[in-house]
This record gives C-alpha cells, structure tokens and sequence, in this order.
C-alpha cells in the first residue's frame, strides 16, 4: 500500500496555521489508522479529534486521555483526542500509540475486560491483544498501571515505514506552518478575498480567501491533502 505524504504548507495567519494543523493532524492519524484497520480488520473505527496544548507523551495510554466509544450506523467507534504538540514525538512513537489504542479497541469488540474501571491498570489480556497487534509487553506488570507499557521494537517498526514516514512528515508540516504564520506581515491587500476549489473532492470543496494569504504558500484541503486552487470563472 502506497501512503501519501503531506506535502509542506506555509500560512500567514496563526488562526488559518491552527485550522490547517487540525486538518493534517486528523488526515494523518485517520490515514495511518485505516492502514492498521487494513492489516487488522477487526479493529474498530476511529473519530480523530483534536486539542490544544504543547502534546501529551503519545506512549501515555490515550484512554487515560479520552476513553470515550459509542455506536455510530451500527459500528463500535473508538475517539481518540490527539494534539498537534503530539507529532513532535516522532512517527513511531505515535504509531505505538495508535497500535496500544487499536488494542483497545478490539478488547472492546471482543467483550475483553483488558483495564480496571479507571482505564488505568492494564491486565494479562490487554497485553495478549497488544502483542497481536506487533507491539511487546512487559516482563511484569508496573504498579499502578499494570501492563500498560507494551513498546513498538525497531524490528516492528520496519514492518511499518510508510506509516511513520507520514506521522513524521506530518509533523514537519506542523513546524513549518507554525513559523511561517508568525513571521509574515499584513499586507493592504488581505482583505480582498476571492474563491479557491479543492477539484479532487467530490463535490469541490470550495473557500474565499485574500490574495495575501493566496501568495504566501500552498493551502492544503483537509480532507485529501490537495492544494487549493483559484476557481474557474464562472460561465
């Protein structure tokens, strides 16, 4: 399977830079996620939402952050609260992560008790789980959290490559945005907007914006990670 990389984007504006950080970041963990999915059919869906902060440890179990499930047209769907400080941890790190929560998540589709009431202490059929999923538990349980530290090997890892290409280029997006966006001035022109389309997107997904904004780089859809471009005229 052939992932695609997020290409780099500038942004003038911090407000614009933070849409478009949430847009890569939920892309990049859903686009990462199916790719678990594909390799692991009974793991559930997910609902990517995002936060504000500097990004929590993502080897941190992310159900002591969301744990949050429900039914939607019928399919268990797993939530998972993620961060753009998050990406700074690097892919595999990441992809540690989203394998420990896709854990979880087939404990839940196979009825499995796999954590104490408190999400917090991580038992014996957690760690079988996680194991299947390529990741190494513990030699014993820690106290407090049990088997929660099950680690993604560099021997795994490879198995994995293109997924953590595309976490780790994603967040190079988030920095380079991040810098641009406080770095540019305003200009006479920003309050000009006009129409740009999304053409990969059926249908279009279409956005005003300024000439200003326009010309300090690409803007990148959200959806497919396709540049925006001027709309035609209309006819």
């Amino acid at each position: 399977m052939t992932i695609p990389h997020p290409a780099p984007v500038a942004h003038d504006e911090s407000e614009t830079a933070a849409l478009v950080h949430g847009a890569v970041i939920i892309s990049t963990v859903e686009t990462a996620w199916q790719e678990i999915r594909r390799r692991h059919p009974d793991v559930p869906e997910l609902a990517v939402t995002t936060a504000s902060g500097n990004g929590a440890d993502p080897t941190r179990c992310a159900t002591l952050r969301t744990g949050r499930e429900f039914t939607r047209d019928g399919v268990l769907t797993m939530e998972l609260r993620f961060c753009a400080g998050t990406l700074r941890h690097g892919g595999q790190a990441n992809l540690q992560a989203l394998l420990h929560h896709a854990a979880h998540g087939l404990a839940r589709r196979r009825g499995v008790k796999e954590v104490s009431s408190g999400y917090r202490w991580h038992n014996k059929h957690f760690a079988r789980i996680a194991r299947e999923l390529g990741l190494t538990p513990p030699r014993r349980a820690t106290p407090v959290v049990g088997m929660t530290d099950c680690r993604l090997g560099d021997a795994e890892a490879t198995r994995w490559s293109e997924v953590i290409a595309v976490l780790d280029a994603a967040a190079g997006v988030r920095l380079e945005a991040a810098v641009q966006s406080t770095a540019t001035p305003r200009s006479p022109r920003s309050g000009n907007r006009f129409a740009v389309v999304c053409a990969e997107c059926s249908p279009p997904r279409r956005l005003q914006i300024t000439p200003f904004s326009f010309e300090q780089g690409p803007l990148l859809c959200g959806v497919c990670l396709t540049k925006f471009r001027p709309a035609p005229p209309a006819a």
